[in-house]
Order: structure tokens, then C-alpha cells, then sequence
């Protein structure tokens, strides 16, 4: 008996096609096989805590999207059976861009076009819910640039008037790993967004949070015990030697940052390592304080 036949017998509305008239397609919720069989339950037949046991093995899909150019079947194809095809020809390096969305109703074919304008050629971009997806950034050439995403979050959200977050991946240059890589980059899209981090986060600046994540809430809650004994509400100071510690632990620099004159910030770094015991000057002392500071706000 199929995965289909078992689900026919707890729900009898299910289908397997899309159909045609929109207002039907709109009243059911689809999903998608590990044989890439698509199938739809009507929105009646489910609550929340069976759609939310039905993705464990099934995974959901949005239908109500742009159709996929060749090289997106492609991707698709690797990303889920481990297959590329080899007349098409593989980029010389990849990385994906995730992308999340925060209201599902935004048109889709407009984000879409509104991503590809970004780059100087055509790329794949592939959506998993109706909110959530990934551009795959190719490379061909070493004369090809790549594109910086400083300011671009701000610029969707005014033409669209929703946030738009991205997670950027490391590039490859061998499509094998392709399903890893974006396994890896949807743990660290999941992370940033219970971190409440930028709108842009790439694959190094979530490296300190996946280390923090691991941690039980005992051994963390004795880290800040141990770190910040007796200055826990200085929130000012904590504020500071952080903005120190991100600008390269260039007085300078952080005094600009924080509008502060650079005697000022030189004492609240000096009343910091007498209280603390830490030297934030030094490297080791930089890195234990500037991981538990990062913690602070979760």
C-alpha cells in the first residue's frame, strides 16, 4: 500500500492534481511525497497539530507559483534525488540565497521578477511555502560579480511594504554538495530568525549562534553568572563593550559608533575588566565576552 493509500483512509478529500478552477485549488492544503508525487487535503480535514505531523514526513508546498524554467526543474531534481543532468551544464560555483517572506499574500510572480532584476542574468529561484524559498546564485565566469545584498532588504520592503529576510550561503563549486549546503543554510535561516538578527545574515555570522544554540539552559544561565557577575543590569556598559568588541576593539572606531568621546568609552572598557576580570583587550577574553554578550538578548 502507497504513502497516498494509506493517507486516502484518514482523508478521503485528498487528491492529486492541481484543479483547474482556482477557488477549488485554494481550498485545499498540499503537500508534496519522497516520490514527488503532489497531493492535496482539504483545509477541513486538518487542524494544526495534523498539518504539523503531516510535514514531518510529507513536505508542504505552494502550487500557486511561477512556473520553473529548465534549470530550475534542475536544481529541484539534485536538491531532492541527488541527480544532475548532465547536458545542462553545472556553474562553476553556487551559493544559495533563502529568502523569507513575511506576508504569504504577496504576489509571487512580482517577488520573483523583482529578485531576478538583482542580478545581471537569469537565476533559479525555487519556493517551498508560500512564503518561503531560495535564489541559487550561478557563477559562470570569473569575470561574473556577485551581489551584494547591503541595502537591497530595504529597497523590497518599501516596494512591497513587508520585511524580506535573507540567509546567505558559502559558494561551492561542486554541485554534490548542493543538498547539504542548503540543508545546512535552512538550519541557519531558522536560527536567525528566532534570534531576531539582521535582515541580511550570512553563513559566518551565524556561526557564533549555532555554537551558543547548543548549550542547555543551565550551563548558559552559569556563563552569565560567571561573565557578567554584579553588571548584569548595566545594560549601557554591556552595550558598549559590545559595540567595542564589533568594531575590531577599535576605541576609535566604537566611540564614533556610540557618539561618545574616546576617554569615555577607554573607561567604561577599563570598569569592565576590573568588575569582570576579563580582558576584552586581549583575544581570549574578546571572544568568551563578546559570545556571552551575544547571548544576552535570548
Amino acid at each position: 500500500m502507497t504513502v497516498i493509500d494509506q493517507l486516502k483512509q484518514m482523508y478521503p478529500s485528498i487528491i492529486t492534481r492541481k484543479p483547474e478552477d482556482h477557488k477549488i485549488f485554494s481550498d485545499y492544503v498540499w503537500f508534496e511525497t519522497n516520490e514527488m508525487e503532489t497531493i492535496g487535503i482539504r483545509h477541513e480535514e486538518l487542524d494544526a497539530h495534523s498539518t504539523e505531523l503531516l510535514s514531518v514526513f510529507l513536505t508542504p508546498v505552494s502550487l500557486d507559483q511561477p512556473a520553473m524554467t529548465i534549470r530550475e526543474k534542475n536544481w529541484s531534481s539534485l536538491l531532492q534525488e541527488g541527480q544532475w543532468n548532465g547536458e545542462i551544464e553545472s556553474p562553476d560555483s553556487y551559493r544559495f540565497v533563502l529568502f523569507s517572506i513575511e506576508d504569504s499574500s504577496t504576489d509571487k510572480e512580482i517577488v520573483q521578477e523583482a529578485f531576478q532584476s538583482l542580478f545581471p542574468q537569469e537565476m533559479p529561484i525555487l519556493w517551498k511555502t508560500d512564503r518561503d524559498g531560495f535564489i541559487i546564485e550561478e557563477v559562470f565566469s570569473e569575470q561574473q560579480e556577485t551581489l551584494s545584498f547591503e541595502g537591497i532588504p530595504d529597497v523590497l520592503m518599501s516596494d512591497f511594504y513587508t520585511k524580506i529576510q535573507f540567509f546567505i550561503s558559502e559558494f561551492s563549486s561542486d554541485v554534490k554538495y548542493a543538498p547539504f549546503i542548503l540543508e545546512w543554510s535552512e538550519d541557519g535561516a531558522r536560527l536567525a530568525k528566532e534570534r531576531r538578527l539582521d535582515s541580511v545574515v550570512t553563513y559566518i555570522d551565524i556561526m557564533p549562534y549555532i555554537y551558543l544554540d547548543s548549550l542547555s539552559v543551565d550551563k548558559w544561565q552559569h556563563i552569565k553568572r560567571s561573565v557578567f557577575q554584579g553588571i548584569e543590569q548595566e545594560t549601557d556598559l554591556l552595550q558598549t563593550i559590545r559595540v567595542f568588541l564589533e568594531s575590531g576593539s577599535n576605541t576609535t572606531l566604537a566611540a564614533k559608533k556610540l557618539y561618545m568621546h574616546r576617554n569615555s568609552l577607554q573607561y567604561r572598557v577599563d570598569k569592565f575588566i576590573e568588575k569582570t576580570g576579563l580582558d576584552v583587550k586581549q583575544f581570549e577574553g574578546a571572544v568568551i565576552t563578546y559570545l556571552a554578550l551575544l547571548n544576552m538578548d535570548h
